[in-house]
């Protein structure tokens, strides 16, 4: 009788970390709830008023550190190396990767998220794109293009967290976040792997990339406390004041 117990008991832990790997684990769900009652629907503006601008890097830019992928046969690159992500400065001095949101300003309006997803890939041992903005309840498709095995790991402070294996090329996986908080995304298999999630309560946040550029429009008139976050700089804080059909235009800057 104990051996069948122990056997049993073997078989039942086996089939729990079987399911762990398939399925994860953490309290995420794979499909979020319909937009309360009276939420503005995604695509719909909200008044005339614009903010555009870029962020920059002020001194020498650091060097971009190549990323050792040799002790993966998968990763291996027949092309250029593959180059750290966490500071990237553009050649005219701007920055990439910079999540620009407004924090301020838009009052007790509830947005309505996307219809469609947004979508994170694990592509020739990176996840791509580095930073994501997705919008509170819009679900994000994380893939897996590689041959090699992956995994996502959501790690957040507001939002349930999960750890999903991605066991191979065409693998996908959808989750979504309840709330507006940066979520770090790491692959606990090869170290180099991070990424972020800049997930929005609003429509209005952007993701800086050539030119630094990012652009805010469809506002109503008001006043507006403006955000550049950046994974490794930090936060600066900008605050503009809009007519009906105003202009902004800001310059957010970052150093060492």
């Amino acid at each position: 009788r104990r051996q069948g117990g122990t056997a049993g008991s073997a078989l039942a832990i086996l089939l729990g970390a079987l399911a762990l790997a398939l399925f994860g684990c953490g309290g995420a769900s794979n499909e979020p709830p319909p937009p309360p009652p009276g939420a503005i629907p995604a695509g719909q503006a909200i008044g005339s008023a614009s903010i555009t601008g870029r962020v920059v890097f002020r001194g020498a830019p650091p060097p971009r550190r190549p990323l050792t992928m040799s002790g993966e046969a998968a990763c291996r690159r027949a092309g250029p190396e593959a180059l750290s992500e966490d500071v990237i400065v553009n050649a005219d001095g701007t920055m990439r990767n910079v999540y620009v949101h407004i924090v301020s300003g838009l009052g007790t309006r509830v947005f309505a998220p996307p219809r469609a997803p947004a979508e994170m890939d694990q592509e020739r041992c990176l996840f791509v794109p580095h930073v994501l903005a997705a919008q509170t309840g819009q679900v994000i498709v994380f893939k897996n293009s590689d041959t090699a095995v992956h995994n996502v790991r959501a790690i957040a402070r507001a939002n349930p967290t999960f750890n999903v294996s991605m066991s191979g090329q065409g693998r996908s996986l959808r989750r979504y976040f309840p709330k507006a908080e940066v979520v770090r995304i790491k692959c606990d298999i090869h170290a180099w792997m991070g990424a972020s999630i800049a997930v929005d309560d609003s429509p209005f946040h952007a993701i800086t990339g050539d030119g630094g550029a990012f652009s805010l429009t469809g506002l109503p008139a008001g006043t507006y406390v403006v955000e550049a976050w950046h994974e490794t700089l930090g936060t600066t804080r900008q605050t503009v004041s809009l007519a009906d059909g105003g202009r902004g235009a800001l310059e957010f800057s970052f150093g060492r």
